[in-house]
């Protein structure tokens, strides 16, 4: 007797157990995006439309300063050795771009009162500082930032500020990440290198290297390296391939984002097959595994579909 496939592997991610977890009883109407009046374009405040001889605006734009110019004040080129607290010379706003200003590339907007909240990678209630503490072991490739350090408080108080006039717990449009569907295909490196060296060279170079900033001023990369000892590692959610597909569908080629969703899903797959640093103790990451996203890409996992298929896809026949 034959057994069906379906019986055989089971499932790898229960969607409705996962809500179950994550959910806080708050429901409130999707607030609009908006932004401070002191917020400029590039992802920097106007500070002469700030309180003057205010501790609250001094914080507020160091925390701003800090994620737009992380290497400088708690990464490698920081002066201070006991800074540096980043492992990359990548900044906060690589991903979260403009200060985390950007609608659907992960922004701060609103963040602030959704924390606390459920975090499926450790299963359990994180606070705000925590969920940045994971960027800074991951993304940034760090170790983590202490909780009451001048840094960190400044860091959350910017994110205060820049949720202001979003009620507690309310979801705001142009958060997160955009939605895709799912392929019916595994997404392909070979097909996303072709891709690559046709929209994406001239930023971060045929490397993947990126463009360091030679100006002295700002970030350390005017474009960030997407691979190599410089780049997120291997805990990051950028090096999920689902994750990585939704931020480059939505905002990549840069001013103009073009991409179809089958191009988006395969770049993503040949960026995050090149060599980049490998974060310890993966296997310890979603300890309920039925909760684990399809595409976290170090298992055990909640079934018997192969490590490539969880990296690559296809994805359906793994969602219950």
């Amino acid at each position: 007797m034959v057994i069906p496939l379906i019986v055989t592997v089971g499932f790898s991610f229960d969607k409705k157990l996962d809500k179950e977890k994550a959910a806080t009883g708050i429901d409130l109407p999707v607030q609009e995006w908006k932004l401070p009046a002191a917020m400029q374009e590039d992802g920097y405040i106007d500070e002469s439309k700030m309180p003057k001889n205010s501790k609250y605006t001094e914080m507020v734009v160091l925390g701003n300063k800090i994620l737009n110019e992380t290497s400088k004040y708690i990464g490698p080129t920081a002066k201070d050795p006991k800074m540096r607290y980043a492992g990359s010379n990548l900044s906060c706003s690589s991903c979260h771009a403009n200060g985390g200003t950007n609608q659907y590339q992960s922004a701060f907007v609103g963040i602030w009162g959704r924390f606390p909240q459920y975090r499926s990678r450790s299963d359990s209630i994180n606070t705000l500082e925590d969920r940045i503490n994971g960027c800074m072991q991951r993304s940034l490739n760090g170790k983590a930032l202490p909780v009451d350090s001048k840094e960190m408080k400044a860091i959350v108080t910017y994110m205060q500020w820049l949720s202001q006039g979003i009620p507690v717990g309310a979801k705001v449009k142009g958060q997160g990440l955009v939605k895709m569907e799912l392929m019916n295909r595994a997404a392909d490196p070979k097909k996303g290198k072709i891709v690559f060296e046709e929209k994406c060279v001239a930023c971060h170079q045929a490397d993947g290297q990126g463009i360091k900033n030679e100006s002295g001023e700002g970030a350390y990369y005017t474009f960030p390296p997407l691979w190599g000892k410089d780049s997120y590692n291997t805990g990051a959610g950028m090096h999920r391939e689902l994750k990585a597909a939704a931020y480059i569908k939505a905002n990549m080629p840069q001013g103009n984002p073009d991409l179809t969703d089958e191009e988006a899903y395969d770049v993503a797959a040949y960026i995050n097959s090149q060599p980049r640093p490998i974060k310890a103790g993966g296997e310890k990451d979603f300890p309920d595994k039925r909760v684990k996203p399809v595409d976290a890409v170090t298992g055990p996992y909640n079934d018997n579909f192969s490590q490539k298929q969880h990296q690559f896809g296809p994805y359906k026949p793994m969602m219950k």
